[in-house]
């Protein structure tokens, strides 16, 4: 089988030189403190096979094989296969791992979405698409070929995904709901707030969003003073938002619910 040269270009595409979000930053750092040391990630190079040198390889010296134009395709899905496998035994490093062995493709990745994105996005966008990878890492067909290929266009799906949310004209950001309603100002953050209050969301949803959407503060600094991954902040955050979507169409969450007029 001859190798697979587009989809690898854009998996295998050289770090962009470009600000592709802090998310990918603390994801490549971490990949860098867990392939250096004497236990470094390692994989059997045996098991896997493939041209794969016969003894234990680690994860920093296998994104380097799987880059090069000698590796076969059988090699790479079978490296994949196995960075996958132990991803999904629970072991976070792993995740890390299977991040880190992507992180040339995801760079690049990121690289084409942001570059006709603004700025202010590149955060969400990096974090979205990163998101979407590690989700994919346990629901990824294993039988099938092209691994890193299918892995990497849903984390793109994912990437763009998150720019269309932030850039259309759709309630689901509560900075973009104030704009479209027509009853009496009223305080996001209360909108947001009552929401909470009501049980459609948690308090701890609430406030991540009036920090992250209302008071200016990103997610990866809310992530370290919470001490949670920023990827679970992304996600929890865009469920959140949907919910008080749903409740702001619906009208369980209005202006007039807090404020309400005079009786007649």
């Amino acid at each position: 089988m001859t190798n697979r040269k587009n989809q690898d270009q854009h998996i295998a595409g050289t770090t962009a030189d470009t600000n592709t979000g802090r998310a990918l930053n603390v994801a490549e750092r971490s990949f860098q403190l867990l392939t250096t040391g004497p236990h470094p990630l390692a994989v059997d190079g045996r098991a896997i096979g493939h041209g794969m040198p016969a003894r234990s390889v680690d994860l920093n010296e296998l994104r380097t094989l799987l880059l090069a134009e000698t590796a076969s395709d059988e090699l790479k899905d079978a490296a994949w296969r196995a960075l996958v496998i132990r991803a999904r035994m629970g072991d976070p490093a792993w995740v890390i791992g299977c991040v880190g062995v992507a992180m040339p493709g995801l760079k690049a990745t990121a690289a084409q979405v942001i570059r006709t994105s603004p700025h202010g996005l590149i955060d969400d966008i990096v974090s979205e698409m990163l998101t979407e990878f590690v989700a994919q890492l346990a629901r990824i067909d294993l039988h099938g070929p092209y691994i890193a290929a299918r892995l990497m266009r849903w984390a793109r799906k994912g990437a763009f995904r998150a720019r269309c949310r932030a850039t259309r004209e759709l309630p689901t950001n509560p900075c973009e709901l104030g704009e479209r309603r027509s009853a009496p100002d009223v305080d996001l953050a209360v909108l947001v707030r009552d929401a909470a209050r009501q049980g459609i969301i948690t308090p701890q949803e609430a406030e991540l969003i009036v920090a992250t959407r209302l008071d200016g503060r990103t997610v990866q600094d809310l992530a370290q003073a919470w001490d949670v991954a920023a990827w679970r902040l992304y996600t929890g955050r865009q469920a959140a938002e949907a919910k008080l979507a749903v409740a702001l169409r619906d009208g369980r969450v209005s202006a007039e619910g807090i404020f309400p007029g005079p009786e007649m």
